[in-house]
């Protein structure tokens, strides 16, 4: 029962028909389908790279799908990569139900897509976490030689984050389950990591980004955008977002 609970919570599954077709402003992306290891068959949106560029492998938020995600590709183009948006189980065309395990078996098989299916060396791949996203990034990123991992406005684990925003309750028996303890995996990362969190987050607060800093392993960087809350960062920032994410990405390419 709380388990259930906790999940009507933590996700906002928005399923889509099968046979929409994909909106105008995708571009040339291509419409990509994989199971994971949970039987699941995942979609997800693919925009091939430039010659000699990498790929971002991109997880999303808790809440809408690859459809409304692309947006994304705006926000990141000065880093002129390819990109591999992934929808979470129940989420948009993919089956199942959202959990941290069918996340996690998501994360992995998307992952290993790029790697067998389109050919993508493990370190032409930066890993992106955005929210709950940050919690299946650390995941798929531990042990892997990848080229980078950047996690934006994320936490140190579930049960961190709820207690700070509830700390009437007792947070360590509730989440038993759920719990994206995304900081105990930073040991296992062995990649540059970029940190990108706003100083006005409310829903993640800010020293959770700081935390996820400043246990990282080096070279680690973070970027700090004044003035942003938790959806926000990017159009906060301004031009200045793409411009330290490809400041980022030439220093470690």
């Amino acid at each position: 029962m709380l388990e259930k609970v906790i999940r009507k919570f933590l996700y906002w599954p928005e399923p889509v028909a099968r046979e929409k077709p994909l909106p105008g402003y995708v571009g040339n992306a291509e419409e990509v389908w994989f199971r994971s290891d949970l039987g699941n068959e995942i979609h997800s949106l693919y925009w091939p790279a430039p010659p000699k560029r990498p790929t971002i492998l991109f997880f999303h938020g808790n809440a809408q799908t690859v459809f409304e995600w692309a947006l994304i590709r705006t926000e990141l183009e000065p880093m002129r990569c390819g990109l591999l948006l992934v929808d979470y189980p129940g989420y948009g065309k993919s089956e199942g139900n959202p959990s941290e395990e069918s996340l996690y078996s998501c994360g992995n098989a998307a992952f290993e897509w790029l790697v067998s299916a389109k050919g993508i060396p493990e370190n032409q791949i930066i890993i992106f976490g955005k929210s709950l996203g940050g919690g299946v990034a650390c995941e798929v990123a531990q042990n892997r030689n990848i080229l980078g991992l950047v996690l934006e406005s994320t936490f140190r684990s579930i049960p961190s984050v709820a207690k700070k925003l509830l700390p009437m309750l007792p947070t360590a028996y509730i989440f038993k389950v759920e719990r994206y303890d995304s900081i105990s995996k930073l040991t296992n990362i062995h990649a540059p990591v970029l940190v990108l969190h706003g100083d006005r987050d409310d829903l993640i607060p800010y020293e959770e980004g700081l935390a996820l800093y400043e246990a990282a392993g080096e070279p680690k960087s973070m970027y700090v955008i004044k003035g942003a809350g938790h959806s926000d960062v990017a159009l906060t920032a301004g031009d200045d977002y793409g411009v330290r994410l490809r400041k980022w990405l030439d220093g470690i390419y």
